[in-house]
C-alpha cells in the first residue's frame, strides 16, 4: 500500500511539474508583443528614433511604426514573420514608394538588435 501511495504521489508531482513547464513555455513571437523604443542608425535622414507596437490577436501578430505625437500606428506592417527569436516585419515606405523590411532579434529579456533592409543598424528596448 505504501508503494502505491508513493507511486501515486510521484505521478501527481510529475504531472504538476509537466503542466507548469508547459505554461512557462511561450511562443517565440510572444517576446515581441508590446511597445519597443528603437533607434535606427545612419539612415539617409540621420539617426532616427522609432516606436514599434506589436500586438497578438487570435494567435497572429500585427502592428507597425507608431506616430510619437498621436500614439497611433502610422505605418502598419503588411507582413510579420518570427523564426529563431528574430522578427521580420514588412511595411510600405511612403517617402520612397517601396516595400521595406526590418528585423528585430532578441538580445536579452528587454533589448533587441536588428536592422532595416540589412543595411541600417537598429537597437531598442521594451517600452513600459
Amino acid at each position: 500500500m505504501k508503494k502505491l501511495s508513493a507511486l501515486f504521489f510521484f505521478s501527481f508531482l510529475s504531472f504538476v511539474l509537466f503542466v507548469t513547464n508547459l505554461q512557462a513555455q511561450s511562443a517565440p513571437e510572444d517576446y515581441f508583443v508590446g511597445t519597443w523604443n528603437v533607434k535606427a542608425y545612419s539612415l539617409p535622414q540621420g539617426d532616427t528614433d522609432m516606436i514599434i507596437q506589436l500586438d497578438k490577436k487570435d494567435g497572429k501578430l500585427s502592428g507597425g511604426i507608431v506616430d510619437a505625437a498621436t500614439k497611433k500606428v502610422k505605418t502598419p506592417f503588411s507582413k510579420i514573420d518570427v523564426a529563431d527569436n528574430t522578427l521580420t516585419a514588412h511595411f510600405f515606405a511612403q517617402e520612397e514608394g517601396v516595400e521595406v523590411y526590418l528585423t528585430m532579434s532578441k538580445k536579452d529579456d528587454k533589448n533587441i538588435t536588428g536592422s532595416i533592409m540589412d543595411m541600417f543598424r537598429m537597437e531598442g528596448s521594451k517600452g513600459k
